[in-house]
C-alpha cells in the first residue's frame, strides 16, 4: 500500500507552487485530485455511456463523451501546462456535460448536477470573479433553453439526432420555470457560500503567510538565540544565530541535549530548579562551552509552555551572549579601581610633597652643620666620628624624604644618560646589596645582562633604589632560601601591555627581577603599589614605601610595569624603560674645594626660613663669597633696586607674599640677565620649570652639601 500511496502523492503534488504559496498550492492540488478522480472513475462511467450511445444511435453524445475523456486525461498528464488553461478546461467540461445531459435526459437526470458543479468548481479553482461569470452563463443557458421550449424550437435538435425530453410533457414551460428557479437559487447560494469561504480563507492564508514571513525574518536575523526544548532539554528548534555564538550549526544541535554545553552542571541544576518553581527564568546567567572549547557567558530568559491539562510540555526562551558586556563591566571596574588608586596616590603625593619640603628645610641643618664643624677639626679628633654619624643619619633621612618626593611624582630631578647594565652590575657591589644578603644568607642572585643597547635617560639614584627595592622584596619572599634572577634585555613594543590601555611604540630596555618565593595573592596584587601597604612588620622590614617608590620611578621615567605572580611559585617584575640613542657624558673630575672657591662675588640669599638663610650664608662665606640675605621676595626686590648682586640663591616657596618665580620675574623687569640658582626642598615643580625658562641656570635641591652648593654657584657664575 505504501508504494501506491507514494505514487498517488506524486501524481497529485504540484510541480511549481509550494506550501509557502498558500491558496495557489491548494488550488493546484485540488485540480490534480479532481482530474485524477475523474480519469479513474470517469473511465468506468465512459464505457457504459459510450456503449449506450452507440446502441441508441446518439452519435453526438458518444463523440462528446470520448472527446471529454481524452481532454481530461490530457489535462491530468500535462501538469506543466498553465494552471489557468487547465482550470478553465475543467470548468468548460462540467458545463458542456451539463448541457448535453440536461437537453437529452431532462432536469431529473445528471445535467443539472453538472451545471450546478460548473460555477462551484470554477470558484474553487479560479476565484470569485470567474465563479460569478459561470453563474451568469448558467442563467443565460437556462433562459435560452426556456425560450426554445416556449417557442417550440425543438426542431433545431433534430439534425443532431437529439430527442429533447420536454416534447413529451404537458405545460413544459411552467415546469421548466419552477425547476430553473430552484436550481438557480441553490446554485447561487452554494456558489456565494463557497466563494466567500474561499475568499476569507485566501485572506487568512495571506495574513498567516505575511506573519510567517515576518516571524521567519526575525527568527533568522535575531542576534540572540531563540530555542525550544522538550522537558528533557532536547532541542526542538533553535535560531540560526546559534552558529555565530556557539560555533555549532543548527543541524548539529537540534535533537541534542542543551545540557551538554554547560560548563558547570550546578548552573544547570539551579536553572532547572528556578524554572520548575517559578515557571520562568529571568536574566539567569550561565557559562557554556562552544564548539571550539571557548567559554562564553550567557543570559537566559525562558518560560514553561504547558498543555491544556496543566502539565509542562516544553520550554521556550532566549539565550543572549553577554561575554562582551561582562568584559566591559570588568574593564570598567578595573578602570574605576585604577582611578581610585591614582586619586589616592595623587592625594598622598600632595601630602608627601608638602611634608618633604618642610623636612628638607629641617634636615639642612643636620646635614650641613656637621660638615662645617668637621672642617675645623683635626683628622684624628674624636668628635669627627660623632659628627659623621649625625651627618650620615641626616643623609639617610633625606633618602626617605626623597621616597616621599617620588610618591609626589616630583622625585626625578635629573635626566642623565645611564647604562642600565652598569647600574645593575654596580649595585651588586654596593654595601646596600651586601646588607640585603646578610639578612638572607641562603638567597643566591643570578645576573643575566643581555641588553645590547642599555642606555636610558633618567635618575641614577632612583633607578638604583628601584633595583634595591625589587631585590630586597624578592629576598624577603624566600625566607627559606632560593634564587633571584635579575636581567636586562632589549624589546620593541608595538602593542599594549597587561594593565595598560596603550603604550608608546618603540624600543625599550626591560629590567626583570624574578624570584621563586611565596608569590602575591590576587587581591594584594592590586594594592602593592599603594604607599604604606605591606604584609611585613612595619619598622622591622621596611616603611611600606618600597613598591610605591618603584611605581613612582617607573612613571617618572615614562615606563611600564608588568607583574606575573603565582601564589606558592614566585613573582616576576618586568620594568620597561624607553631606550635612548644618546651616549653618557664622561665621568666628572674628583671634587675639590679649590675648584669651587669664590672670588669675592656678592650673592643675595632669598629664603623665608631663617635657619636656611643662616646655613647658606655660612657655606657661601666659607667658600669665599660675600653674602646678603632677604626674608621675602618683596624685600629682595627692594634690596636689588639699591644694590647689585652677582647671583641670587632663590627659594621657590615663600609664604606669604611673592614666591620665587614671581620674585625672579620682578627682578628681571629692571635687572635683565640677572643670574640665579634655585634652591628648594620641594623638588621640581611647574614654577621651577617656568623660572628656569626665564633664565635661572641651576636647580639645587635641599638639603645641600658644601660640594653641591659650591658646584652649582660656580657653574652659574662662570656662564657668559
Amino acid at each position: 500500500m505504501k508504494p501506491l500511496s507514494d505514487v498517488l502523492k506524486q501524481l497529485t503534488t504540484p510541480l511549481h507552487p509550494t506550501l509557502k504559496d498558500g491558496l495557489a498550492f491548494w488550488q493546484e492540488k485540488i485540480l490534480l485530485n479532481l482530474l485524477l478522480v475523474t480519469v479513474v472513475l470517469g473511465f468506468f462511467t465512459y464505457i457504459p455511456s459510450f456503449a449506450l450511445s452507440l446502441r441508441e444511435k446518439l452519435w453526438v453524445i458518444a463523440v462528446v463523451d470520448t472527446l471529454m475523456y481524452i481532454f481530461i486525461l490530457f489535462l491530468f498528464l500535462r501538469k506543466d501546462f498553465s494552471f489557468n488553461i487547465r482550470a478553465t478546461g475543467v470548468s468548460l467540461i462540467s458545463y458542456v456535460l451539463g448541457m448535453v445531459l440536461l437537453t437529452t435526459l431532462g432536469p431529473f437526470g445528471a445535467g443539472p448536477v453538472w451545471l450546478f458543479f460548473f460555477p462551484v468548481i470554477t470558484g474553487v479553482l479560479m476565484g470569485r470573479k470567474p465563479a460569478f461569470q459561470a453563474l451568469v452563463i448558467n442563467l443565460f443557458t437556462l433562459i435560452g433553453i426556456g425560450i426554445l421550449i416556449h417557442y417550440q424550437k425543438a426542431d433545431l435538435f433534430v439534425p443532431f439526432n437529439l430527442k429533447p425530453w420536454f416534447l413529451a410533457l404537458k405545460k413544459p414551460v411552467e415546469i421548466w420555470v419552477v425547476i430553473c428557479l430552484n436550481f438557480i437559487l441553490l446554485n447561487v447560494v452554494a456558489t456565494l457560500s463557497l466563494t466567500a469561504l474561499l475568499n476569507g480563507l485566501q485572506k487568512s492564508i495571506l495574513a498567516v503567510a505575511e506573519s510567517e514571513t515576518k516571524y521567519r525574518r526575525i527568527f533568522e536575523n535575531i542576534p540572540d538565540i531563540y530555542f525550544e526544548t522538550d522537558m528533557e532539554a532536547k532541542v526542538l528548534e533553535v535560531s540560526p544565530s546559534l552558529e555565530k555564538i556557539s560555533r555549532y550549526t543548527r543541524d548539529e544541535i537540534k535533537g541534542q541535549s542543551l545540557f551538554k554545553i554547560y560548563k558547570d552542571l550546578r548552573q544547570r541544576e539551579e536553572g532547572i530548579a528556578l524554572l520548575t518553581q517559578n515557571g520562568y527564568l529571568k536574566n539567569h546567567e550561565i557559562e557554556f562551552i562552544d564548539k571550539d572549547g571557548r567559554i562564553a557567558c550567557c543570559s537566559i530568559n525562558a518560560e514553561l509552555v504547558k498543555k491544556d491539562t496543566g502539565q509542562p510540555e516544553r520550554v521556550v526562551g532566549i539565550l543572549r551572549d553577554i561575554s562582551e558586556q561582562k568584559a566591559l563591566e570588568k574593564e570598567k571596574k578595573e578602570l574605576e579601581e585604577r582611578l581610585g588608586r591614582s586619586q589616592k596616590m595623587e592625594a598622598l603625593g600632595l601630602l608627601a610633597g608638602g611634608v618633604a619640603h618642610d623636612l628638607n628645610n629641617i634636615l639642612s641643618g643636620i646635614v650641613t652643620y656637621p660638615e662645617l664643624l668637621a672642617m675645623d677639626l683635626e683628622p684624628d679628633d674624636p668628635l669627627r666620628k660623632s659628627l659623621d654619624i649625625i651627618r650620615s643619619s641626616g643623609l639617610r633621612a633625606t633618602e626617605i624624604v626623597q621616597d616621599l618626593l617620588t610618591l609626589s611624582r616630583r622625585g626625578v630631578i635629573t635626566k642623565d644618560v645611564i647604562n642600565l647594565n652598569d647600574l645593575v652590575s654596580n649595585f651588586l657591589q654596593t654595601p646596600e646589596y651586601q646588607k640585603i644578603l646578610s639578612f638572607h644568607p641562603n638567597v643566591v642572585v643570578e645576573k643575566m645582562i643581555r641588553a645590547s643597547f642599555p642606555y636610558v635617560k633618567g635618575s641614577f639614584v632612583h633607578l638604583q633604589k628601584t633595583v634595591m627595592n625589587l631585590i630586597s622584596n624578592a629576598a624577603e619572599a624566600q625566607p627559606g632560601g632560593g634564587a633571584i634572577r635579575i636581567s636586562t634585555s632589549n624589546l620593541h613594543l608595538d602593542s599594549p601591555l597587561k594593565g595598560y590601555d596603550q603604550v608608546e611604540k618603540g624600543d625599550y630596555i626591560v629590567l626583570s627581577v624574578e624570584d621563586q618565593g611565596s608569590g602575591i595573592e590576587p587581591e594584594d596584587l592590586k594594592r602593592i603599589f599603594e604607599p604604606f601597604f605591606t604584609k611585613k612588620v612595619m619598622g622591622r622590614s621596611g616603611t611600606g614605601l618600597g613598591m610605591a617608590v618603584v611605581w613612582g620611578t617607573v612613571q617618572d621615567h615614562g615606563g611600564y610595569i608588568d607583574i606575573d605572580s603565582t601564589p606558592g611559585e614566585g613573582t616576576r617584575f618586568d620594568l620597561y624603560f624607553p631606550g635612548t640613542r644618546d651616549l653618557p657624558l664622561p665621568e666628572p673630575e674628583p671634587f675639590s674645594l679649590d675648584h669651587v672657591q669664590g672670588r669675592g662675588e656678592t650673592i643675595l640669599i632669598i629664603d623665608d626660613v631663617r635657619e636656611q638663610r643662616q646655613i647658606a650664608e655660612i657655606l657661601l662665606q666659607r667658600l669665599g663669597y660675600r653674602t646678603a640675605c632677604a626674608a621675602s621676595g618683596e624685600e629682595a626686590v627692594a634690596w636689588l633696586k639699591e644694590h647689585k648682586a652677582d647671583l641670587l640663591l632663590l627659594d621657590m616657596i615663600m609664604e606669604p607674599g611673592m614666591d620665587g618665580h614671581e620674585t625672579y620675574k620682578a627682578v628681571l623687569s629692571f635687572r635683565p640677565g640677572q643670574k640665579a640658582v634655585i634652591a628648594s626642598g620641594f623638588s621640581r615643580t611647574l614654577q621651577v620649570k617656568q623660572t628656569l625658562d626665564l633664565g635661572a641656570g641651576q636647580y639645587l635641591k635641599k638639603p645641600y652639601t658644601i660640594e653641591k652648593i659650591g658646584l652649582a654657584v660656580r657653574a652659574e657664575l662662570e656662564k657668559p
